[in-house]
């Protein structure tokens, strides 16, 4: 199952966390692309506010966030760089992906889910990336 979504984040963050989780998200780690605990992950993505000019008309920076429910791992994308790799405890099997303005619940592994974090090989520059891929395999 593949869930993609692609929006503005005007808090130039993204939260994957379970659903159960009751906010007790990591809090964001300066210098780090994701910062992490076994209820969640918060990765940096491209600001909303990050675009040329605010005069005339303007339209709001958008990243794209897709995540991958997996049986199994895949062998690595020479298109991708691998940016994170840790555990989420997600207890009931639902996750939820967004940020302070909105999130949505998809599906996600009962128990522990390996994540992996991956953005475009030449998406590893001084900015945060406009494209994440989250992958999650059952783990034990």
């Amino acid at each position: 199952m593949t869930t993609s979504i692609r929006r503005s984040f005007h808090w130039g963050i993204v939260i994957i966390a379970d659903a159960d989780s009751g906010g007790k998200v990591p809090e964001v780690e300066p210098g780090k692309a994701v910062s992490s605990n076994e209820h969640g992950i918060i990765a940096l993505v491209r600001h909303a506010q990050d675009i040329d000019s605010f005069e005339g008309e303007f339209d709001w920076a958008e990243s794209q966030v897709t995540i991958r429910l997996l049986t199994e791992a895949e062998l690595p994308n020479v298109d991708r760089s691998e940016v994170f790799r840790g555990r989420l405890s997600v207890a009931n099997g639902r996750i939820t992906v967004g940020d302070a303005d909105s999130d949505v619940e998809i599906p996600a592994h009962r128990g522990w889910n390996e994540l992996i974090v991956t953005v475009a090989a030449d998406g590893l520059g001084d900015s945060a990336p406009d494209e994440l891929h989250i992958d999650l395999i059952p783990s034990v």
